[in-house]
């Protein structure tokens, strides 16, 4: 496995204790970490969604074409098949260019053109008014990213793609959507038989995962605590650490509940001076969200496919803090199967909001009622077994 990481975090320990090998490519994208830091706040600044894919393809894939290119032809030469990120064009030269067959992820259902799915951020019109929605965003993606998609093919000798959501993302062998097929039921009946929903590529559980005491004797000590992180784009250091770990412990005070907060913030240092765990809160690094997330009351998280999916198979309403791209449509998402409020977009919370938002959803029992029903339907899922059976099926 190749793959390519906008910071430091390596993944190679990952795939050996999962059977396989991984190299980074091209890793980290940027190597200054300011620039890495002052690129994501541009990008949630832009509130144009488009306009974020633009700025996200310019600063973080465009650069790394060449290396990444050069990479997939070495792997595409010594193997039987090649699985992508829909999104990473290069690798899909490689493929062409050496005949490979290929088959690619995508990581948003919501986000696969059909008239029976809302583009997200667009005005509801019903079906005949998701179809022309979905024509005006192919028009103006093919007018923003398809230039130097095929500014790239035409340099290593590849035709040229006419439309980059129809025929340059997603391979027409198998596109594999990586979202539980409870979010669409039934299957939208106008996708082509080569968009599948599989189910979300978990990690498999490891035995030794466990919550740790602290965590333990915390949730044990009272009332079900609200869970508060963003994941990978929870800053890790500076002024911006301390703003975000501060609005999360005051809109906690103000919400009047307790909180697991996930933070790379460290107590002893000068930025998390005076801030020990208390019975009110409780700060960690990490801790396994499948064993935490059940026993909470609710989360509030930036809406990742991952961490969206973890909530609603543990049975847990959410607070949505979408940041950038798909976070959005995911957020939208959790508002209607009713398991979340509207979302709070980061550029416009504070611990006043927060927590009105976090009353919110712990008075509202229905929220946790949608939120268990989407963990009964998806109890059956096997996002990594049910790609499997479809690659080999798509193979065949």
């Amino acid at each position: 496995m190749l793959y390519t990481e906008i910071g430091e975090r390596r993944y190679e320990d990952v795939a050996a204790s999962l059977g396989f090998t991984a190299r980074a490519v091209a890793s980290p994208v940027v190597a200054d970490p300011e620039r890495v830091f002052e690129i994501g706040l541009e990008v949630i600044n832009t509130r144009n969604q488009l306009q974020q894919g633009l700025i996200i393809s310019k600063a973080l894939l465009e650069p790394i074409a060449e290396p990444a290119y050069e990479a997939g032809l070495e792997l595409a030469r010594r193997s039987d098949l090649v699985i992508q990120h829909f999104i990473l064009h290069p690798a899909r030269a490689a493929a062409d260019k050496t005949g490979t067959p290929q088959i690619t992820v995508t990581f948003a259902h919501m986000l696969t053109p059909s008239r029976f799915v809302h583009p997200p951020e667009t005005p509801k019109l019903g079906e005949w008014g998701n179809v022309l929605e979905w024509k005006l965003a192919a028009f103006a993606i093919n007018r923003t990213l398809l230039k130097d998609v095929n500014r790239f093919r035409k340099r290593v000798g590849l035709p040229a793609f006419a439309d980059l959501m129809r025929d340059g993302w997603p391979s027409h062998r198998l596109n594999l959507l990586a979202s539980s097929p409870a979010f669409l039921d039934p299957r939208p009946a106008d996708w082509p038989p080569w968009q599948q929903l599989c189910g979300f590529l978990e990690l498999p559980s490891h035995e030794h995962e466990a919550v740790s005491p602290e965590v333990e004797q915390f949730l044990a000590s009272g009332p079900a605590p609200v869970f508060m992180g963003f994941g990978s784009l929870m800053p890790t250091e500076g002024r911006h650490l301390a703003e975000t770990v501060k609005t999360f412990e005051d809109a906690a005070r103000l919400a009047g509940c307790r909180a697991i907060l996930q933070t790379e913030m460290d107590p002893s240092t000068s930025l998390g001076a005076g801030r020990p765990s208390t019975e009110r809160v409780l700060y960690v690094r990490r801790t396994p969200h499948k064993l935490v997330f059940p026993r909470c009351a609710a989360i509030v998280h930036h809406c990742g496919a991952g961490t969206t999916h973890s909530t609603l198979r543990a049975g847990a309403p959410s607070v949505p803090v979408p940041h950038v791209s798909d976070q959005f449509a995911w957020s939208a998402e959790l508002q209607r199967l009713g398991a979340a409020p509207k979302k709070l977009r980061r550029t416009e919370w504070n611990a006043k909001k927060l927590a009105s938002r976090i009353t919110e959803v712990i008075g509202d029992p229905r929220m946790k009622q949608a939120a268990m029903a989407m963990r009964a339907r998806m109890q059956g899922d096997n996002g990594p077994e049910t790609a499997a059976d479809l690659i080999e099926k798509s193979m065949a």
